[in-house]
C-alpha cells in the first residue's frame, strides 16, 4: 500500500532529483554553448588576421584596396589604415555611414598590440546595436613595416546564428528535462518501495497486535476486578498489592493497545471526516473540569483564559482527546505550587490553543522529537509517571488531521508551551 506520506516523500525526492538533473543539463548546455561559441570566436579571429595580411601583401604589390565596395556598403567589412606613426591615415575604409562615425567613436576601444583582435559591442544612433571583431597587423614590404592595418568584421550573423543553437539547445534541454523528471519520479519510487512495504508489514503488525490484545487485557481486567470484589477470598498484603501492581499495568497497556490501533488508523487515513461543529469554548472548560481535580492533587494551579464563542469545524471526541492529552502532559511534569494555563483564542482565520506549563522545559533538540513515537524526554521520569511516548503523537495526529499545526516553545521564565493551530471553517 502507498500512503500518503510515503507519496509526500516520493515528490520531495522526485523534486530533488529534478533540481540536480536541471542543474546539470543546464550545466552541460552552458558548456556546449560556451565551447562552441568560443570556438567560432577563435577560428574568426585567427581568419581575419589571416586575412588583415593577406590585405596588406595585394597593398604593397598592386595598391588593392583591403575592403570592397559592396563590403563597405552592406557593412560586412571595413578597413583603416595608417602609417607606422599610428596617426596619418593612409587609407580609410569606414564609409560615410553610422557603422563607421561609431567606429572612430570607438577608436580607444581598438586593439592596440600587433597581431590581436577584440570583439567591439557598441550603440550608433536611435540606440542602434553593433557587434564587430576588430583585428591590427602589420604591413610590411619585405622585412620593411609600411604601416598598420585594422579590418572589422561583422559578427551579427554569428550572434544569430548563436541565439538560435542556443534556442534550440534549450529546446532539447527542456524534453531532456521533463524525461528527467519523470525517472526522478520513478526512480524515487523504487527507492521509496522497499521501505514503504517494511513500513506497511510494521504497521499492520502493530494494528493485529493492538487488535488481538484487546480480548485477553479485558479478560485480564475482569480477573483482576474480580479478585478485588472477591469478599471472601483472604489475600496478604503482597498478594494485594501484586494485584493493584496488575491492575496499574492492565490499564497502562489498554491505554497503549488503543493509543497504537488509533495512530495506525490515523497512518491510513481512516480517521472520521470532519462535518461536526464543535463549541471549543464549551468543551475546552469541560475538560479542564474533568482534569482540574488531577491538578488539585497534584497542588497544580489550573488556569483557564478562554474567548467566547470559539468553534472550529472538526471531531469534538477527537479534539476532546487532544486538549486532554495536552493538559495531562502538562500537569504529568510539572512541580507543585506551579501553574499550568489552558488558552483559546480566535487568531485571524485559525483558532489558537496553548497550554503553558512551569516545568523543566524541552530541549532544542528534543523539541524537534517530542511528536515522534514513543519518544520520551527523560525515559526514566516519563517510565515513572506512566508515560508511554505516545500522547504527542497523537496529538500530533488529532491536529493535521483537521489540517493545522502543533509546535512546541519555551516558555517564560521556564517552562514549555504547546501551541496549537486550526483552521476555523473546513479543511
Amino acid at each position: 500500500m502507498w500512503n500518503k506520506p510515503f507519496e509526500k516523500l516520493r515528490r520531495q525526492m522526485t523534486c530533488v532529483y529534478a533540481a540536480i538533473f536541471g542543474v546539470l543539463i543546464l550545466l552541460i548546455v552552458a558548456a556546449a554553448y560556451t565551447f562552441i561559441w568560443w570556438e567560432i570566436l577563435a577560428h574568426e579571429k585567427d581568419n581575419l588576421i589571416a586575412q588583415i595580411y593577406h590585405e596588406g601583401e595585394e597593398w604593397v604589390e598592386s595598391r588593392e584596396a583591403p575592403c570592397s565596395d559592396s563590403a563597405i556598403r552592406s557593412g560586412e567589412m571595413f578597413a583603416y589604415f595608417v602609417d607606422t606613426d599610428g596617426e596619418t591615415v593612409i587609407l580609410n575604409q569606414l564609409g560615410n555611414g553610422d557603422v563607421g562615425k561609431v567606429l572612430l567613436r570607438h577608436k580607444g576601444d581598438w586593439p592596440k598590440q600587433l597581431d590581436s583582435s577584440r570583439l567591439l559591442r557598441m550603440h550608433g544612433a536611435d540606440d542602434a546595436r553593433y557587434r564587430y571583431l576588430a583585428a591590427v597587423a602589420p604591413v610590411l614590404d619585405g622585412d620593411k613595416r609600411v604601416g598598420t592595418l585594422y579590418m572589422f568584421k561583422n559578427m551579427e550573423f554569428y550572434y544569430e546564428a548563436a541565439y538560435k543553437t542556443l534556442f534550440w539547445l534549450l529546446c532539447m534541454a527542456l524534453v531532456l528535462y521533463m524525461a528527467a523528471c519523470y525517472f526522478g519520479y520513478w526512480l524515487a519510487r523504487r527507492n521509496i518501495l522497499p521501505i514503504s512495504q517494511m513500513y506497511e508489514r510494521q504497521k499492520q503488525f502493530t494494528a493485529d497486535a493492538s487488535h488481538e490484545m484487546r480480548t485477553p487485557l479485558a479478560v485480564m481486567k475482569l480477573a483482576v476486578q474480580v479478585l478485588r470484589e472477591d469478599e471472601d477470598s483472604r489475600l496478604g498484603e503482597f498478594a494485594k498489592e501484586s494485584v493493584e501492581m496488575l491492575d496499574s499495568e492492565a490499564d497502562r497497556l489498554s491505554r497503549l493497545t488503543e493509543n497504537l490501533m488509533t495512530l495506525a488508523r490515523s497512518d491510513e487515513d481512516n480517521l472520521p471526516a470532519y462535518t461536526e461543529q464543535v463549541d471549543m469554548t464549551a468543551l475546552s472548560h469541560k475538560v479542564a473540569t474533568q482534569l482540574a481535580l488531577l491538578a488539585e492533587q497534584k497542588q497544580i494551579v489550573l488556569k483557564q483564559d478562554i474567548q467566547a464563542d470559539l468553534s472550529v469545524q472538526g471531531d469534538e471526541l477527537a479534539l476532546s482527546r487532544l486538549l486532554i492529552i495536552l493538559l495531562d502532559n502538562a500537569l504529568k511534569y510539572s512541580a507543585a505550587k506551579t501553574t499550568v494555563t489552558l488558552r483559546g483564542a480566535r487568531v485571524k482565520e485559525h483558532l489558537v490553543i496553548e497550554v503553558r506549563d512551569e516545568g523543566c522545559g524541552i530541549s532544542d533538540e528534543d523539541k524537534t522529537r517530542v511528536f515522534d513515537r514513543f519518544y520520551r524526554v527523560d525515559k526514566a521520569r516519563s517510565r515513572a509517571q506512566g508515560g508511554l511516548g505516545l500522547g504527542l503523537s497523537l496529538a500530533w495526529a488529532i491536529v493535521h488531521q483537521h489540517g493545522g499545526s502543533i509546535e512546541a516553545f519555551d516558555n517564560q521564565p521556564q517552562g514549555t508551551v504547546m501551541y496549537v493551530q486550526l483552521p476555523l471553517g473546513a479543511r
